[in-house]
């Protein structure tokens, strides 16, 4: 039996004290007795199956571009500089923002890169480390490296209670697969009984930290999910109901349907940024404002500028996991675009999880003179079957 030596600080630490909050029970530790500087092996068992995994985590700092709402991890250590594979194990790079006790999970496709400079570092655009306490936001962005699928790189932000979902889930998170539909029902354990935890004898042996776990895994059926979301996004709570859906599972599609709704936002914050930088206009882009942020009650989520890089415009994202051309506004959003006319577009993303395409629709209430605007007590209901001509990506 043997203790483990604790630093006073770092990284794998908190990565470490988190998974004990979540429920975890340390089983065995590495035969030197110590938290490496980096590239901690984790084995993480559960009663039906378990992972290992070789964990990555640097500081999450400014981007070093000149662009305020951009930050970077920095990594330095890649294959190409001489790190090596571990056998049986999969690699997970994670950046740790202080200031909000987030993680940001990035593409271990990363460790790949690197070149002369060993620099393989990751660019993310700063409104994800809002995401709210207890949930994971997953936020694609154009990479130039070929690396990604696509073009497209993954990052996921999330705090300590989703570490070991991200954990469990990262390759599909980073193939832009994931649903949501695998997590864990957490608990938070006392302070007191992780530093107890900490400080006690374990056996030791090899070069892993084993950790174990009571909590139960839980799989939301693939079988009617996709349509019971469906139904959600397009306000059926009564077919919900039909399906006899309990109310944690209500909860929890509720729940998706919020992470959809943030996604949807970053994704046309991005998309925005680029049209602007596309047009020139390089000091612009960073003026881009997910208001949604600050204030819930605008009538708009997105504030950007217009192709003069001058003129104001006003955007409210309407994000599904489907493609209905069918969506809902409420009365605060009527009024404002009633109130800002041209300036106000819905920003309609369908299938933002799998393969996301935005249709931007100007001045909705233009709309009601063709007869797409139905009045519904909570608001309206807008038919955008005539105004959804081509995607603008």
């Amino acid at each position: 039996m043997q203790s483990l030596k604790i630093p006073s600080s770092g990284h794998l630490l908190n990565v470490l004290r988190d998974l004990l909050r979540s429920g975890w029970q340390i089983e065995s530790i590495p035969a030197v007795g110590r938290i490496p500087r980096n590239g901690m092996r984790l084995v993480l068992r559960l009663p039906a199956e378990e992972i290992r995994v070789r964990i990555f985590a640097y500081a999450v700092t400014g981007s070093g571009r000149s662009k305020p709402h951009e930050r970077r991890v920095e990594i330095t250590t890649t294959y190409m500089s001489g790190l090596k594979r571990a056998p049986r194990c999969s690699d997970i790079v994670l950046g740790i923002d202080r200031a909000t006790d987030k993680y940001v999970g990035i593409d271990s496709r990363r460790l790949r890169m690197g070149g002369e400079t060993h620099n393989a570092s990751s660019f993310f655009d700063l409104e994800g480390l809002s995401v709210k306490r207890g949930e994971m936001l997953i936020n694609p962005r154009f990479a130039l490296n070929t690396s990604f699928p696509g073009g497209v790189e993954h990052h996921a932000f999330f705090d300590g209670t989703r570490l070991a979902e991200y954990l469990f889930n990262s390759q599909n998170i980073h193939s832009g697969l994931y649903s949501f539909t695998r997590s864990f029902t957490r608990r938070v354990t006392p302070s007191s009984h992780v530093t107890a935890a900490l400080g006690s004898a374990y056996d030791a042996f090899g070069n892993e930290f084993v950790l174990s776990s009571r909590n139960e895994r839980r799989t939301v059926a693939e079988r009617g999910f996709k349509t019971l979301v469906a139904a959600v996004e397009q306000g059926d709570l009564a077919g919900v109901r039909g399906r006899k859906v309990t109310p944690e599972q209500l909860k929890r599609i509720l729940n998706l349907r919020d992470e959809i709704g943030i996604l949807g936002e970053q994704y046309v914050l991005t998309q925005e940024r680029k049209r602007l930088r596309q047009l020139g206009f390089l000091e612009i882009e960073s003026k881009v404002e997910r208001v949604s942020l600050r204030s819930v009650s605008e009538g708009f989520d997105i504030l950007s500028f217009e192709d003069d890089g001058v003129t104001r415009r006003y955007l409210e994202v309407k994000a599904t996991s489907g493609d209905s051309a069918v969506i809902e506004m409420s009365l605060g959003e009527w009024r404002a675009a009633r109130r800002l006319g041209e300036h106000y577009y819905l920003a309609r993303v369908v299938r933002v999880k799998e393969a996301p395409s935005l249709y931007y629709v100007r001045n909705p209430v233009k709309l009601e003179e063709q007869g797409l605007v139905t009045r519904i007590p909570s608001g309206w209901r807008v038919d955008l079957h005539q105004a959804m001509t081509a995607p603008s990506t």
